[in-house]
């Protein structure tokens, strides 16, 4: 993965590298220069506000209740401290009133924001031209040597510190192009177009399942409204989305297709500004503003940048007086001098620097590309990249089957170690499968390289002397990976043991004229072949749910269908939200905390406890085909749904999340249940009282328009792709104009709850661009 290698210098030492590991650079270091010449770096986690409140809470003796109470108090907002959410209404009313918390509180104040652990920094590595010791202290972390100071005081002593990122998507496009040059032998990621029309047409569409960095709802949402052209466009938007640049989006997006709309605060901040629209977007911008307006260096510009990335609010008013004083003379006036420095102290806290929003960029476009241009391929790479994650796999498997790709089951002859493309398919990989190591299953693809593996019993003989454990045959056949060989699972799991066993080494053949009852089975004697011999036991194969119930464990996922099959007519019917969106995870952001959500699935688990006051509740565990979520369900609602809410069930719940803290699992409050029917028990509804179809966040209630303040929209639909183009652009213009929008095919007026309008210029433009003139009216 030397890619764009870019060459990194300092005295006797000299290192080719871009995308490559942070071992691998500390092992070439350590070879050519010797270990004294680098280490990793020390990093203290610091008690923040609620770590503070649960620590002092435990070393208090206090009840884990009371003070849970108290740190779910205090909000998850980033940099909030005890004294800030002291001044919140409920957590000043509880101090007042109990002591304890009082004193809790005091103590927690006192002790936050020191170090509370010592780890190794995940990617810090520090590199010295002579030995470590000359210059800072060292210490061991496990068996890693590291320095004891953290990263700002390695800094400070002018020491080169590398931070090596890990990228899976790294990996991920050099898995991909391992596939496609099975049959494009000549293919190389790092030659394609950058100005391909069919990658950049499905970002614009938001299709960026997989897709590095751009795969949230929030940035598909605003990608659809930006409708990238360029590589330029994608290093602005990733370097836009994020905290404190995110204001700047819709003002971005409207100069990008409106150029009379950019303004500048002085001339000569075009050159500097022209490229993002008259928009701060990049560091390097704030840094050029410094030295074009007020006359800094580059070296000071850049001190200036890192003060206010760091909020070092003493040094940035130093500064401020300089800059303003700087700006003036080169011919800006004081206010919008002062103005301007105001408004580059607040972006710069989040700003990215364009070199990292630009190579993130290059990864982003090519995942794109690939996805575009090679889905099969890119999508087994994908798979792959999450052997470990059968949720993030469940996701994938979807997204196959949105593109009408098939994800076959594993297969003893078929399968690799990876998932890998096969014919117009995807085949499952044999690493997926629970407790089966890498080493037998790569003994087992050397073993069949030559010829496949005819038979179950031709398996387990040849595969005698490979260490045959028993459990990692049993989660084989779970998993359905001998299915091809023409044996039922249940015969299968009923015999393997004894198979195993009959042609162990030490019980099979191995002492000659040895006959064993295989060969007698086979009426044949000394020398006579023992496959296809063992008579399996007359047993019916598995219900479809047993066998759903055997890959769910062995795999962690179903491959002859799912639990929800038998109901997917009443599905169809339905509008629920996928416990995938509701989770959230590494690429999702999750629904917000008290969002009401519906889940259609079946309850795979439940827990009865106990209240204080010795009332009933329950701990639900639901599952839907994308996966699972834990409900809590309180005495009252128990009581009323406690015969519904059993294991095994099929239900459609409603509720609110629970996410409260980032360290718990994200539930859901259950408030009511509805059992779905089998396909035999549903009769859907006259077509014209079905209900529109409506997105996760919109719920659609047939109304007659209201009078007041508000946008019209009329389309055809609300299952057309205009209308959910409409309905991204409003959540990203989003305000307090309520919006009504009418359906052409019902001839009704549907009212959104959830989503409502900012009502600018803008937004109304964009819309009657995308629906027509007559078609948004604001009254």
């Amino acid at each position: 993965r030397f890619l764009n290698p870019e060459r990194v210098s300092m005295p006797d030492i000299d290192i080719d590298f871009c995308y490559t590991r942070r071992d691998e650079v500390i092992r070439y270091v350590t070879e050519r220069y010797g270990e004294d010449h680098v280490c990793q770096i020390i990093t203290f986690g610091t008690m923040a506000a609620r770590a503070a409140v649960r620590d002092v809470g435990r070393a208090l003796g206090m009840p884990y209740a009371e003070v849970d109470t108290v740190a779910k108090l205090i909000p998850q907002e980033l940099g909030i401290t005890i004294a800030e959410a002291r001044e919140r209404k409920e957590l000043k009313e509880l101090s007042e009133e109990n002591e304890s918390v009082a004193r809790l509180i005091e103590v927690a104040a006192a002790i936050e924001g020191m170090p509370r652990h010592a780890s190794t920094h995940a990617a810090g590595v520090v590199i010295t031209d002579r030995p470590l010791t000359d210059h800072l202290p060292l210490s061991v972390n496990g068996d890693t040597v590291v320095t004891q100071f953290d990263m700002d005081t390695v800094a400070k002593l002018g020491l080169l510190k590398f931070d090596f990122l890990a990228l899976r998507y790294l990996t991920i496009i050099s898995d991909a192009e391992k596939e496609i040059r099975k049959t494009h032998p000549d293919f190389d990621v790092s030659k394609i177009r950058l100005d391909d029309s069919q990658t950049f047409r499905l970002i614009s569409e938001g299709r960026t399942d997989g897709v590095f960095q751009l795969e949230s709802g929030g940035i598909r949402q605003m990608l659809m409204s930006l409708s990238p052209e360029s590589l330029d466009d994608i290093i602005a938007a990733i370097a836009l989305y994020r905290p404190g640049p995110m204001e700047s989006i819709p003002r971005y997006i409207e100069c990008r297709h409106d150029k009379s709309k950019i303004s500048y605060a002085h001339p000569s901040l075009e050159k500097i500004l022209g490229v993002t629209y008259g928009c701060i977007v990049y560091q390097e911008q704030v840094m050029q503003v410094f030295r074009e307006v007020a006359g800094y260096s580059f070296g000071r510009a850049d001190i200036v940048r890192r003060a206010m990335s760091k909020k070092k609010a003493a040094e940035l008013e130093k500064e401020q007086e300089t800059f303003i004083s700087g700006a003036v003379e080169r011919g800006l006036d004081r206010a919008t001098a002062e103005q301007l420095f105001d408004d580059m102290r607040s972006f710069a806290r989040y700003a990215f620097n364009k070199s990292h929003a630009a190579a993130y960029a290059v990864i982003s476009y090519r995942t794109a590309y690939l996805s575009a241009h090679y889905p099969r391929e890119y999508l087994s790479a994908l798979l792959t990249s999450v052997l470990d994650n059968p949720g993030k796999i469940a996701e994938y498997i979807a997204e196959c089957g949105k593109r009408g790709i098939k994800v076959l089951p594993p297969d003893i002859n078929e399968s690799d170690m990876n998932f890998t493309v096969s014919g117009d398919n995807i085949r499952y990989g044999l690493m997926a499968i629970k407790n089966v190591g890498r080493l037998y299953l790569e003994s087992i693809i050397a073993e069949r390289r030559g010829r496949p593996f005819d038979s179950f019993e031709d398996f387990i003989d040849r595969m005698k002397d490979r260490d045959n454990g028993k459990r990692q045959v049993e989660f084989l056949i779970k998993c359905g990976a001998f299915d091809s060989l023409g044996v039922y699972r249940s015969r299968l799991l009923a015999s393997y043991e004894l198979i195993i066993d009959r042609f162990s080494p030490k019980n099979h053949g191995s002492i000659a004229g040895q006959i064993d009852i295989f060969s007698l089975a086979a009426g044949g004697g000394e020398g006579v072949s023992m496959r296809g011999s063992y008579k399996y036991p007359e047993i019916p194969e598995f219900s479809a749910r047993e066998k759903l119930a055997l890959e769910k464990e062995s795999a962690g996922m179903y491959f002859s269908g799912s639990i929800l099959d038998d109901y997917s007519r009443h599905l169809s019917s339905l509008e629920s939200d996928s416990v995938l969106d509701i989770i959230g995870g590494e690429d999702r952001e999750g629904y917000p905390d008290k969002k009401r959500v519906k889940i259609a699935g079946v309850i795979t688990a439940r827990v009865n406890k106990n209240t204080r006051n010795g009332e009933g509740m329950a701990f639900v565990t639901i599952e839907d085909r994308m996966g699972t979520i834990e409900a809590v369900v309180f005495p009252k609602v128990l009581e009323k749904y406690t015969e519904l809410l059993l294991q095994d069930s099929a239900v459609l719940i409603e509720g609110t999340v629970s996410r409260r803290d980032a360290d718990e699992d994200t539930k859901v409050l259950l408030n009511t249940a509805l059992p779905l029917m089998t396909n035999d028990e549903y009769i859907p509804p006259r077509a014209e009282n079905k209900p529109a179809a409506a997105s996760a966040h919109t719920a659609p209630a047939a109304s007659a328009p209201v009078k007041g303040r508000k946008l019209y929209l009329k389309v055809s639909s609300l299952d057309s792709r205009l209308w959910r183009k409409a309905e991204n652009l409003i959540a990203i213009f989003s305000g307090d104009m309520p919006v009504c929008v009418y359906s052409e095919e019902e001839k009704k007026y549907y009212n959104l709850t959830g989503l409502s309008a900012d009502g600018g210029e803008f937004l109304c433009r964009e819309l009657a661009e995308l629906l027509g003139e007559g078609n948004v009216i604001m009254k």
